[in-house]
């Protein structure tokens, strides 16, 4: 199974793990019990105490995890309040209580200001706005013939679909469409009638054959259940 880029993993799980390096660190320098160090981190309960010590930096690894356009914006929003803090921490303040903030804060404040040039790259933004283009979402895709009609508002005729998945399937070319077309395809296949609207997401070639990605979009529970069906039946007669 394909998994996020490596880039996002790792910021991630730096991010989450973060308040428990201070708790770390705080049991290495004092030698307190966890129990006393509890007690006097919870003694601070302030709503901007409490977001700077627990929040901010898991908050930051949990917009990264779930890559969205409004995470982008609020990924760079979070990053952009990190470097505020600590570049103008105060010495012996909270949430960090020493001379300056730790090194695993350091590190991380490099990491960031690195990401924030690269999340600023196109190539990097393109999978926050366009969900095509983050493949390790991908529905499994299914090599399969089956004859299909296209209608539209001005046009109506048969094509084939040469792969399909629960979001979406590839059309053969007829030089009739064009990427943001909206359509209805219909078709029939494992004993199920599918009748669906989509959209011409792009134009490309798969397998040497020239053709148009479109993305399904279901208007009932219905039709919704009717795809996950064929979906199924089509998967379980290619592996049995």
């Amino acid at each position: 199974m394909r998994n996020k880029p490596f880039i996002f993993q790792l910021l991630s799980v730096l991010f989450f793990f973060e308040p428990v390096i201070k708790i770390l660190y705080f049991k290495a320098t004092t030698h307190f019990d966890f129990v006393t160090i509890f007690e006097n981190v919870l003694a601070r309960n302030s709503f901007l105490e409490v977001f700077d010590f627990w929040i901010v930096f898991p908050l930051a690894g949990a917009i990264l995890w779930k890559l969205r356009k409004w995470t982008y914006f609020a990924f760079l929003a979070a990053m952009s309040y990190l470097v505020f803090s600590l570049l103008t921490y105060e010495r012996y303040t909270w949430p960090y209580n020493t001379d300056q903030p730790l090194f695993y804060n350091y590190f991380i404040i490099v990491i960031t200001l690195l990401t924030i040039g690269y999340f600023l790259a196109p190539t990097v933004r393109a999978p926050f706005f366009n969900r095509n283009l983050r493949w390790w979402e991908n529905k499994p895709r299914y090599r399969i013939t089956i004859p299909a009609k296209v209608t539209g508002n001005k046009i109506t005729f048969q094509t084939e679909i040469i792969n399909i998945s629960q979001t979406g399937a590839f059309l053969k070319d007829n030089n009739l469409l064009a990427p943001g077309d909206v359509i209805s395809l219909s078709f029939e296949s494992e004993g199920l009638l599918m009748e669906v609207p989509v959209k011409v997401i792009s134009r490309h070639v798969i397998a040497n054959i020239p053709g148009y990605g479109v993305q399904f979009f279901p208007t009932s529970i219905f039709q919704k259940f009717q795809m996950v069906r064929l979906i199924g039946r089509i998967k379980t007669k290619r592996y049995f």
